[in-house]
């Protein structure tokens, strides 16, 4: 293995520790922001993760094209053998890089998945909403006025009483 290649892929992971680190606090800030319905911060943190997900996939097309231009396959078997393959003391670099980031990872994915929870939640309450004042009950299970079983009960809008 060459040592520039083995260089190239620390200053690699080191560049993708970065951005998921700020994507990470990214998260956070926008889990805060949703959790007070503060939409000029969760737009704001909208357009900065933008750039930190392009930079995370780029940088993870570009470690699969060094594995491959050494001769290894993409993904984890070939970073995982890439680095069976060096000295002691970068082989542990190495490692140490790939676990922060495997953490991270899971991090992000962890806060993504609870924010995406959250908005859940709201975009239901926001639909709830609407509903009962445009006259309907999303959730009741009714006759209509012929009649008819119908989930969806009409009834006269509270936008048009107002």
């Amino acid at each position: 293995m060459t040592i520039q290649a083995a260089q190239q892929l620390l200053s690699l992971l080191k560049s993708e520790l970065q951005a998921a680190k700020q994507l990470n606090a990214m998260l956070l800030e926008e889990r805060e922001a949703l959790t007070n319905s503060n939409t000029a911060v969760i737009d704001e943190v909208s357009r900065k993760k933008q750039p930190l997900l392009v930079q995370l996939e780029q940088s993870g097309r570009q470690r699969n094209q060094l594995l491959k231009n050494v001769g290894f396959p993409p993904g984890k078997s070939g970073l995982e053998a890439f680095i069976d393959n060096q000295d002691a003391s970068v082989a542990r670099q190495l490692t140490q890089l790939t676990g922060e980031l495997k953490q991270l990872a899971r991090s992000c994915h962890e806060h993504n998945q609870i924010n995406g929870g959250i908005v859940n939640v709201n975009r239901q309450y926001l639909q709830r909403a609407m509903s009962i004042l445009r006259g309907r009950e999303p959730d009741s299970d009714a006759y209509g006025p012929g009649g008819e079983y119908t989930s969806q009960v009409v009834r006269q809008p509270l936008i048009g009483r107002v």
